[in-house]
């Protein structure tokens, strides 16, 4: 006969059976949204110049679209600049995603924070309603998922826009970060489960013209690389936004030079 397997037995808030690390990946997700989020309101409230270098060429992810620049607007506060008008966008996005919901529900609210380790009373005493009350916003993923589409159209557009200088065009490391960066989102976007809902899911077969398209897209968005990943593709491109604009910004303020890999045609 086999030996049995203790499984893990619930005892009490934050208590458990379990011998792995479970408390790890929850305090690490926290610990690096409370850090990002404490970034960005730095860098939009405080430290909201060196957004771009070379006129506009190479503009931050964090501030793009540059919608005050692209909309030629010059007379407005000194205090606003173009992630305050645009950001709450993405924001909404990735914070209505479900993958998002699961993490600050384990992180922020316990949950649970695990699998078989118990919640606190009062999650108890209110019960889960569905995406009600505080969470009704929530609703709104698919709208934002428009947005968020309309924002990827842009970021690829800084790419193109970041190659071309003068009469001719560059490759410098200012456009791999941002094509890197747009990359990593289009990989995020495409494998959202209301993505997938946009492209073939709605449909109760796929029989002929339009419909099997749909259905071919359907399948290529929930294979391994993409649906199945979309926790990868969440925090590599939510990582890559800062990584960008660090970079951005150090450029922009002189910490570090600008290297260009290719020339092609004048200047």
């Amino acid at each position: 006969m086999g030996q049995g397997v203790r499984l893990p037995v619930i005892n009490g808030l934050g208590r458990t059976d379990r011998r792995d690390g479970w408390l790890g990946q929850p305090f690490v997700m926290a610990i690096a949204l409370v850090a990002l989020m404490v970034y960005t309101g730095w860098r939009l409230l405080v430290m909201d110049g060196d957004i771009h270098y070379d006129d506009h060429r190479v503009t931050s992810p964090i501030f793009s679209p540059d919608v005050l620049h692209l909309s030629g607007l010059t007379d407005y506060p000194g205090w606003l600049n173009s992630a305050i008008l645009i950001l709450w966008l993405p924001f909404g996005f990735r914070g209505t995603c479900y993958y998002m919901r699961r993490v600050y529900y384990r992180s922020f609210f316990a949950s649970p924070v695990a699998c078989w380790v118990d919640e606190p009373d009062i999650n108890k005493k209110i019960g889960y309603a569905g995406e009600r009350r505080l969470f009704i916003f929530n609703n709104l993923h698919r709208y934002f998922l428009y947005a968020a589409i309309a924002i990827l159209l842009f970021k690829w557009w800084d790419v193109i826009h970041s190659l071309h200088i003068g009469h001719g065009f560059i490759l410098d490391v200012g456009s791999i970060v941002l094509a890197t960066e747009s990359f990593l989102l289009t990989m995020y976007v495409t494998s959202c489960h209301a993505f997938r809902h946009l492209v073939g899911g709605a449909l109760d077969r796929w029989n002929g013209g339009l419909s099997s398209l749909r259905g071919r897209l359907f399948a290529l968005v929930s294979s391994p690389r993409l649906n199945q990943s979309h926790g990868f593709w969440f925090w590599t491109s939510l990582g890559f936004v800062f990584v960008g604009d660090l970079f951005v910004m150090a450029v922009a303020n002189g910490t570090i030079p600008e290297a260009s890999i290719v020339l092609i045609g004048g200047v």
